[in-house]
């Protein structure tokens, strides 16, 4: 039997007052609920009175309509997530608000935001709106490094200590404290070249010239990866293994996240394009890699020539040596790029990303006076059209207003799971 009262009724709409300001993103036609909008917990009370019988009826068998009205109304990710996962009924009637509000998240890992702030911060691409992202206190200093999975690795620059956070579910986990060889003189500069991926079967870690490392959570010790290669610069995982690239030649090698053994190598194609001035990233899917080389979108404009190549390699089963075949682009999908790595979301009417397009989120340093002496770092975002090979700088507003220090830490994509 389902029972609602007044005073549950207002109890839900100051709890949605507070958590307006929490991590969420709204994308662009949501609003923070006000009162001229219809009471949902009346219109269930008025869906109930409608029944025959005793008046009674599962959470199931609520209307379409209402379930897809309240879910319009939740403004913190996580309730929209804690509320798809209650019944296959409401997940189908809360699809297009998890579609409009499947938007990449940037986080700006400034720590500590001058000592005063333990919480870090991530700027909303659907509305130019910065959001808390919550951290235990004891992680407070640590840099953070996102993912597009939701977790987060943190990493303290005294000890190399590493914990995983999942901000969306407040989850955690303990892991070893990072190699020592990832360690030097300066332990935060170091760490600013730190890439990583996360997957179920666990973490792996690698720095340029340091080697890629991997563990599990409750392990005392990081294990080497089966990878020729010690330039590594992007960790992917996708369907039971960790892609790792190096950026200086462009090869890929494939490990098992199981057995750390490398299930395969693709040698780079044919580069035209000189390695001191160019990018390059893989998207891995399902059933294709994406190689993605470009010159770099240096914040100056000192490139003027922009070039751009994407490469394609089948994920067939079977089929254990893949060879690169160049394609136009990536279709009705966006790519969204870091220092760490990039990743593909579904360009869609619903939340208004452009597809074709390349999202690169990056750091830049800018000299206040005359003599250098007064440098700060700030956060960047452009956008790549692929096929024109024009740019849009979306570095302003609540982006803009963010300042780090000249020790930047490097911005990275999130993107949360509402599925």
């Amino acid at each position: 039997m389902l029972q609602v009262n007044q005073e549950e009724e207002g109890a839900e709409e100051e709890g949605g007052e507070k958590s307006a300001n929490r991590l969420h993103s709204d994308g662009p036609h949501s609003a923070t609920p006000n009162r001229s909008q219809p009471n949902c917990l009346a219109l269930g009370r008025l869906a109930f009175a409608g029944m025959d019988g005793d008046n009674t009826m599962s959470w199931s068998d609520l209307p379409a309509d209402l379930v897809s009205a309240v879910a319009g109304r939740l403004t913190e990710l996580a309730d929209l997530a804690r509320f798809r996962s209650v019944c296959p009924s409401w997940r189908s009637a809360s699809a297009a608000h998890a579609s409009r509000r499947r938007v990449p998240l940037l986080l700006l890992p400034t720590e500590g935001y001058g000592g005063t702030r333990v919480n870090r911060r991530a700027w909303s691409l659907a509305d130019d709106r910065l959001r808390e992202i919550p951290v235990p206190d004891a992680l407070g200093r640590s840099f953070l490094f996102a993912s597009h999975h939701g977790w987060m690795l943190a990493v303290a620059a005294g000890d190399l200590s590493a914990t995983l956070v999942y901000p969306l579910a407040g989850g955690s986990a303990g892991l070893p404290a990072l190699p020592s060889s990832f360690g030097g003189d300066d332990n935060e500069k170091m760490l600013m070249d730190l890439v990583w991926d996360w997957s179920p079967h666990g973490v792996v870690v690698s720095m340029p010239g340091k080697g890629a490392f991997f563990c599990r959570p409750g392990d005392e010790s990081w294990r080497p990866v089966g990878c020729s290669s010690a330039g590594v610069t992007g960790v992917t995982y996708c369907d039971g293994a960790f892609y790792l690239l190096d950026g200086e030649t462009c090869k890929v090698t494939a490990v098992n996240a199981e057995t750390l053994a490398v299930d395969m190598v693709i040698e780079p194609p044919a580069l035209k394009i000189p390695s001191w001035c160019r990018d390059a990233n893989i998207v891995v899917s399902p059933d294709e890699i994406l190689l993605l080389v470009r010159t770099q979108l240096m914040h100056r404009r000192i490139i003027t020539t922009r070039t751009f190549k994407a490469f394609r390699a089948s994920r067939a089963a079977g089929d254990g040596s893949p060879v690169w075949s160049e394609v136009a682009g990536v279709g009705d999908r966006a790519v969204f790029v870091d220092h760490q790595r990039a990743f593909c979301v579904e360009a869609t009417a619903l939340n208004g990303l452009r597809r074709n397009c390349m999202y690169v989120a990056s750091a830049h340093e800018e000299v206040n006076d005359d003599y250098g002496m007064d440098v700060n770092g700030y956060y960047t975002a452009e956008v790549l059209d692929i096929a024109e090979l024009t740019t849009v700088d979306l570095s302003f507003g609540e982006l803009r207003s963010v300042w780090c220090s000249s020790r930047r830490q490097w911005p990275s994509w999130s993107l949360p799971n509402l599925h």
